[in-house]
């Protein structure tokens, strides 16, 4: 029976492991972009750095994707929905972030007021 239990808990492990968000290759966006310019032709690196932009949204990193994203539009491919999708997704959760700390200090300054 504890065979069983380690079969099924090493199943979990590896699928679990599988649909784990891909991390950034490189630790910033700068790194992502020079990187970048070995993979091949404008439309390879595009890709790659489409790539690198949603695995700095998964890692939180959300200035880098956004730097990333913006370069992908400048200077790649100007019409890059996938880009643009990054762009939009990384710039709501900062939003969302920024609202969430603007409600937090908004509370602990009434609690002072009381």
């Amino acid at each position: 029976m504890n065979r069983s239990i380690l079969a099924v808990l090493s199943i979990v492990v590896l699928l679990s492991a599988g649909c784990a968000a891909p991390k950034p290759k490189a630790a910033t966006a700068d790194q992502a972009i020079e990187q970048s310019k070995s993979v091949g032709d404008v439309q390879a690196q595009a890709q790659y750095l489409v790539g690198e932009a949603n695995a700095f949204v998964n890692s939180q990193k959300f200035d880098e994707a956004i730097v990333t994203a913006k370069y992908v539009l400048a200077n790649l491919d100007a019409n890059s929905q996938e880009a643009k999708s990054v762009l939009e997704q990384a710039t709501a959760e900062i939003k969302k972030m920024a609202e969430q700390k603007a409600g937090e200090l908004k509370n602990k300054l009434e609690s002072m007021g009381n």
